[in-house]
């Protein structure tokens, strides 16, 4: 974890609380929040020149977080999910976690191009709201070393079914949703 990014997003949540808004609330506007509905639309928030992408949603019956922003990296004919952000109902960061490719129809990428996805993510903040780029950048710089190890962990999860379930895809198992994931502490 590096402490001047993770100053700064504690600062930008902080700031938040204050004011009684979330980044939640941020990025929805004045959209009622339902579930599977994408924020702030179809699109997300994306960035034509670093081809970096993120958008938030919630899933029904959720009871473990308030949502989780998916953040993904842009290319002509596809896309490649790098990490989700799951956020509680204050809309402090609670984990990071990635997902098997039926789940957000990407490609798949070996770990070290999707290391380096998370290594270059940035959205400029003319983009989207202000402060939820500024949210997502700041995950990203804080929990760079994390995010890059779930990247590992993913490729391990998707070996190790391979290995029991040699006859099956994994990348259309719908029961194989999350494939890897850590806790974090912000504060």
């Amino acid at each position: 974890m590096t402490t001047a990014p993770r100053r700064r997003l504690v600062e930008l949540l902080r700031d938040l609380d204050a004011r009684g808004v979330a980044v939640i609330d941020l990025i929805r506007g004045a959209q009622p929040l339902e579930p599977w509905r994408l924020y702030p639309g179809e699109y997300g928030v994306f960035d034509r020149r670093t081809r970096c992408q993120f958008y938030f949603h919630t899933h029904p019956e959720s009871g473990h977080e308030a949502g989780h922003f998916h953040t993904v990296r842009l290319f002509p004919d596809h896309t490649a999910h790098v990490v989700a952000i799951s956020v509680d109902k204050r809309g402090w960061p609670q984990a990071l976690f990635t997902v098997n490719l039926w789940a957000t129809g990407d490609t798949e990428e070996p770990p070290e191009r999707l290391k380096q996805f998370a290594r270059r993510f940035r959205v400029d903040e003319h983009h989207g709201p202000r402060e939820v780029v500024r949210f997502v950048n700041l995950v990203y710089q804080t929990f760079r070393g994390e995010i890059e190890a779930l990247q590992d962990a993913k490729a391990a999860a998707i070996r190790a079914y391979r290995d029991r379930y040699p006859e099956r895809d994994p990348f259309e198992d719908r029961t194989f949703e999350v494939l890897s994931r850590v806790e974090i502490d912000v504060a």
